[in-house]
């Protein structure tokens, strides 16, 4: 068992922790009381050791510097950020501070990180959709490619360097680490899915093999069905973020994306919070909860 205490913010821009590794019951209360103290003292919380909440997509901000790179006008832009953006993720996802979190700053339409630095190697490329977008989700053409290696070394590398940075620190500590890959994703199929079948459930999980075990799929799964969801994994989007680092080499890094289906809490026509926001939220919290506390009791 790990009990983790919140310091100070990290250099890598996320808290760094002091842990305490405990063998039994008796001494993990005794560690605990001595860094509950110590914390009171600060101010500070405490962690799950070893879980972050990875939240790529939440963000519509489009710096002003980037918008002259944009062909759209102001109304065609707003709808693509509308059918775009992962919107309230950062608050759907927000489980206090049991877990750590790296959220990215700006809108997908100026830089995805979650897709592969390299054309050659994103098959969303295929579709003007790869690190640095130049068309909408409807095939128009979105912006310029002219600036795309600014915009790499502005935000895609820096955002990685977090997410490795991060990851290296917790094999280090813990020797394991989990990463929840938070997303949403529209009730209808858009055309640049690269699947299309209707009747889209209310979760998806995302796995990728060796950083996805199947406990953890299963305990996600039976979370979300228990809280009345349906679901299903790698439909109708598939995969989870790993730092390329570790991708398929380090099974120690463990990663699930979960996706939540926008018809839940928001309008999707407008981009504003649904009345059942709130309500989801909670919902979505206790199933998160729930999969983060069956990792770390593994």
């Amino acid at each position: 068992m790990f009990f983790a205490v919140r310091l100070d913010e990290g250099d890598i821009g996320l808290d760094s922790v002091w842990r305490c590794n405990v063998a039994n019951q008796s001494t993990s209360k005794a560690c605990l009381a001595h860094f509950a103290s110590l914390a009171q003292g600060y101010g500070h919380t405490f962690l799950v050791a070893s879980v972050l909440f990875h939240i790529p997509h939440s963000s519509r901000w489009i710096p002003d510097e980037w918008r002259s790179q944009f062909v759209l006008d102001d109304i065609e832009l707003q709808r693509e950020l509308i059918t775009m953006t992962d919107s309230f993720t950062d608050e759907l996802f927000d489980i206090g501070n049991s877990v750590d979190y790296l959220r990215f700053p700006v809108s997908r339409l100026l830089v995805d990180p979650e897709r592969f630095p390299r054309d050659e190697d994103e098959p969303m490329a295929s579709r003007g959709m790869g690190a640095i977008y130049t068309r909408t989700h409807d095939g128009r053409p979105l912006k310029s490619s002219g600036r795309s290696l600014e915009l790499m070394n502005a935000y895609y590398h820096p955002h990685h360097s977090k997410l490795t940075e991060w990851t290296r620190r917790r094999l280090l500590t813990d020797d394991r680490c989990l990463i929840i890959d938070c997303h949403s994703y529209p009730s209808r199929p858009i055309p640049c899915d690269m699947n299309r079948e209707p009747n889209r459930p209310d979760i998806c999980f995302g796995t990728c093999h060796p950083h996805t075990p199947v406990e953890l799929v299963a305990a996600a799964v039976e979370a979300f069905a228990e809280a009345g969801y349906s679901t299903a994994v790698d439909w109708p989007y598939a995969g989870t973020i790993i730092p390329l680092e570790f991708y398929g080499v380090d099974a120690r890094v463990s990663s699930l994306m979960v996706e939540v289906n926008r018809k839940l809490y928001m309008d999707e026509k407008n981009g504003e919070k649904s009345e059942s926001f709130d309500q989801t939220r909670i919902r979505v919290g206790n199933c998160l909860k729930a999969i983060v506390g069956n990792w770390t009791d593994r």
